[in-house]
């Protein structure tokens, strides 16, 4: 019998931050000439193109409760979902708690374990989705991580010799009682 999860968060695609904004990171996406500046949140997702040869962080900002009726809560583990396109890889997950304490998730150049989660739209609404290969990586702290501390999934993306895309559909935690 496992650890009973007390709480969970899940943050939209539109939340995840890039570290890095402009025309000398990113190349416009969709066809949308500013986005080139910050991404394109389209609202399925948020994606964002990589110039070429380019490493680049994204970081979802988590919701966390310290507390939960009183007691003290720990993180037990966190998720993505994601996809990936032309040339693009993560390269490196790791979750940050109080803004200095890093705790590497995979091990570096390094993509995540993920399995795939195909979505087919309704017929009615199919012309304005764009095809999609979604991936969900779920990983399991190896240990649970007490919180005093905000934290925030950090995912480093490397774009292939002709640039690479990067899709963000979400990101979540769980929050398990501290022992």
């Amino acid at each position: 019998m496992g650890v009973k999860v007390v709480e969970s968060v899940w943050l939209p695609g539109a939340a995840v931050v890039p570290q890095e904004r402009g025309p000398d990171v990113l190349l416009p996406i969709d066809g949308a000439d500013w986005s080139d500046q910050a991404g394109y949140n389209r609202g399925f997702f948020s994606a964002f193109r990589i110039r070429p040869g380019r490493d680049m962080w994204f970081h979802f900002p988590i919701p966390t409760s310290v507390h939960h009726n009183g007691e003290p809560l720990a993180c037990s583990g966190v998720s993505l979902l994601w996809e990936v396109l032309k040339g693009a890889s993560i390269h490196w997950t790791v979750l940050q708690h109080g803004g200095m304490e890093r705790m590497p998730l995979t091990p570096p150049d390094t993509q995540p374990p993920s399995v795939a989660v195909p979505f087919d739209p309704p017929e009615q609404w199919r012309e304005y989705y764009p095809s999609s290969a979604r991936r969900l990586t779920t990983i399991a702290l190896p240990r649970p991580l007490t919180l005093r501390f905000g934290l925030q999934l950090s995912i480093g993306v490397r774009s292939g010799e002709a640039g690479g895309t990067v899709r963000f559909y979400g990101a979540g935690a769980d929050f398990i009682a501290a022992a």
